[in-house]
Order: C-alpha cells, then structure tokens, then sequence
C-alpha cells in the first residue's frame, strides 16, 4: 500500500490507472491492522521499489511495458516519497517492513526467515495489486507450507475482471483461504489457540 500505488500523485497509479476501490481497501486494511495490533498479532509490510539506476530491477520487471515508463519517471525508488507506505497505514517501529525488487514478497528477501523465527505459521495478507504481487506472494507462500488467508476486502486490482479473476484462482486452487477481514482474524486467532 504504497503511494506510487495508492496516492493520487504516485507514479505508478498516474501510468497504470486507479486501483478499483482502493480507499475502502486502505480503510479495511487499517480496520484490521488495528485488531491485529490489539490481537498481538505481528504486522508486516512490504515494499516494492529499486535502486536509483534500477540495476536491481530484473530483466522480466524491465521488459514489461510500464516499467520503461516507470524508470522514465523515477517512480517507486526507495527511500522516496513514492516509495513509502501511505501515510494512513504508516507502519509502527515495532512492525516489519520487508523491501523487494519483485512481486514475490519472499523472493531475495529474509522474509521467510524473519517469519519463522517469529514462530509465524499463519499469513493475512492484504494490499495491491491482486493479480500481480498479492497473488505471486500467496502462492510462494503457500509453497513454503505457511496457512495463508487473503482478506478479499482488503485487496486491490485495476478492474473487478482482474480482482475477480485472481481470487477465484487462490480460492480454487487452495493456495489460501479468501474471506472478509474481521472473518480472517477470527480463523488465525482460532488456529494459533489450537
């Protein structure tokens, strides 16, 4: 939930088009993230963004079609405004924030470690773009044997087609379970108890 996504001045969301109902997702996003903290539930974030000169951005991400313009526009960067999380999810100093190059939050990343050695079985996961890095992180965890519930309310793509069209297939191929946020809660608090 990055500005470059999300924000009306980001980059990536100015080439790419508005994500479909993107403030309701960031206020279901912030629902949960607040129940979660309560809940003494870890909240992690991750953010996609590159170094200045883009040399860590890999050939596939490069040849796709917005990331020429995206370089062109020195969008999602890091250490840049464009880069982090909106200002109504900003993380907390006790929270995780996870920097990738790719869409798969595990791919490059100490991710899978941090998690485990946190005792972490169980993943919620929220965010955008569904059908590109929320769905690729779904089903790389999965992979890892982690439970993964995805808070169908609290993900965003750029049409219903695509919104639709990635939940199905998490949902049907059982890389993880696809519910309402308050829903998903519940079932973490329910297995972490067993």
């Amino acid at each position: 939930m990055q500005n470059s996504f999300c924000h009306p001045d980001g980059v990536a969301l100015g080439l790419g088009g508005p994500l479909a109902d993107i403030e309701t997702v960031m206020s279901n996003l912030d629902m949960c993230r607040d129940a979660a903290r309560e809940a003494s539930i870890t909240v992690a974030y991750t953010r996609q963004g590159y170094a200045p000169d883009y040399s860590d951005q890999g050939r596939s991400a490069a040849a796709y079609p917005i990331s020429a313009a995206l370089r062109a526009h020195g969008g999602v960067i890091r250490g840049t405004w464009d880069h982090a999380i909106v200002d109504a999810l900003t993380p907390r100093d006790e929270d995780i924030v996870m920097d990738k190059t790719r869409l798969d939050a595990f791919l490059y990343t100490p991710m899978e470690a941090i998690l485990r050695n946190a005792g972490i079985e169980t993943l919620i996961i929220g965010g955008c773009v569904t059908n590109f890095c929320v769905e690729t992180t779904v089903r790389s965890a999965w992979q890892r044997d982690f439970d993964v519930i995805v808070l169908e309310d609290g993900v965003a793509a750029y049409t219903p087609e695509m919104q639709a069209r990635s939940l199905t297939t998490i949902a049907e191929c059982a890389f993880a379970v696809v519910e309402p946020w308050h829903s998903a809660l519940d079932r973490a608090l329910a297995s972490d108890a067993e």
